[in-house]
């Protein structure tokens, strides 16, 4: 697996952003298909269907990223809406569930408590937390 740098300041704001207290370990898993994993698609493809808060746990359980791009599309209530002045961070999904956070250049003027539908570049930083980056995010009907 790799592991991405990020600069302190923009760690820091991950991490609080996620609530991560611990190590930042990655998921190890046996399993690195995408078949039958809702959600999972190729880079840059469309999966069979889009995950939801309620299935994502089935969706990852067991998986360990290809060392080429997966994407992930999920879409739950926003639970989490905040910026730097250049990134935005919006989560979605609430613990104990896993929560995703899309690092993305807009909020596309969603609200906290408004369905979303994130999209990008999977990351898992540990068996709760995932982070999409590159992300885009839109209402789930648009």
């Amino acid at each position: 697996m790799r592991y991405v740098r990020l600069n302190p300041r923009r760690r820091a704001l991950l991490l609080v952003a996620l609530g991560l207290v611990g190590s930042t370990a990655p998921v190890v898993s046996q399993d690195s298909g995408l078949a039958g994993r809702l959600g999972l698609a190729e880079a840059e493809r469309e999966p069979t269907g889009i995950a939801s808060c309620e299935s994502l746990e089935a969706s990852l359980a067991g998986f360990q990223p290809p060392e080429r791009r997966v994407d992930l599309w999920v879409s739950g209530p926003l639970t989490l809406i905040q910026t730097d002045g250049v990134l935005w961070y919006l989560v979605v999904c609430s613990s104990p569930r896993i929560r995703v956070m899309c690092v993305t250049y807009s909020d596309n003027g969603m609200k906290i408590g408004e369905r979303a539908t994130l999209r990008g570049a999977y990351r898992a930083i540990d068996d709760r937390h995932v982070v999409l980056d590159p992300c885009l995010a839109s209402h789930p009907d648009s």
